[in-house]
């Protein structure tokens, strides 16, 4: 675990390894598990696990043995952590000398992450100290509000997406593998929320997880994405929502 690439921390939860696998479809990294005094890992790239292991003073478990043992679990503690094309290449070869690959036998292709058309990534590029944004790049009707947002007492990131695009956010967040995994997740509440007849409309979801809470709403033809510390106070954001939605 210590010798894997740092990579970039994505965020912490509990939930099955299946969950894991069918929210990843765009995730590429560690999967870092803390579970019973022990600890491990699984790589994946877009939904597919590559190598895993565990080691506990008891025992070490590598490839498909440790997979097998954390899909064993009901509930897995974990945090996402994504890995650039290097990373990702040299977690591989870690992996192969440890004999944790899933598939020893088979050349595995990194995957680059996404890219425009222009040939530019989908990532968010920063401006240097000093130099101009690009002339071309879109206005932000929104940055204000949500930077207001940012202000408020608990809230420690927040973004606003549709159709798999973030549209806008505020503080310290990697808007593309967010909103894909929240668009994972809003999928997976709107298809429970529709197999219960008489609940009415989707008002909001609530995250909870070790580091704090994460909270998706709808906002006219957008939805609203919150991260706040644990201790936040729940009417606070509701009210803050309720603001949100009439203003934008």
């Amino acid at each position: 675990m210590d010798k894997l690439p740092e990579g970039k921390a994505i965020g912490e939860m509990k939930a099955p390894l299946r969950w894991i696998f069918s929210h990843t479809s765009r995730f590429v990294g560690a999967v870092r598990i803390t579970m019973q005094d022990g600890e491990g890992f699984v790589l994946v790239q877009k939904g597919e696990p590559l190598a895993a292991q565990f080691k506990h003073p008891l025992k070490s478990l590598s490839g498909p043995a440790a997979l097998k043992y954390f899909s064993s679990q009901p509930i897995l503690d974990f945090g996402l952590w994504r890995y650039e094309p290097d990373e990702m290449r040299e977690a591989l070869a870690l992996s192969a000398e440890t004999q944790a690959l899933l598939h020893p036998d088979r050349e595995i292709p990194v995957v680059d992450p996404p890219v425009e058309s222009g040939g530019r990534s989908l990532a968010s590029e920063p401006v240097e100290d000093g130099e101009e944004a690009p002339h071309d790049a879109p206005p932000e009707p929104e940055s204000e509000l949500l930077g207001a947002v940012l202000q408020q007492p608990g809230v420690t990131a927040v973004a606003c997406f549709a159709d798999g695009l973030c549209i806008s956010s505020a503080g310290d967040i990697d808007a593309d593998y967010t909103v894909a995994f929240a668009e994972d997740l809003l999928r997976w509440s709107l298809n429970l929320h529709s197999a219960v007849p008489g609940t009415g409309a989707f008002v909001q979801m609530t995250l909870f997880y070790r580091g704090g809470n994460v909270i998706i709403a709808p906002c006219g033809d957008e939805y609203l994405c919150i991260f706040t510390t644990p201790e936040v106070q729940f009417g606070q954001i509701r009210r803050m929502i309720r603001e949100l939605q009439g203003g934008m």
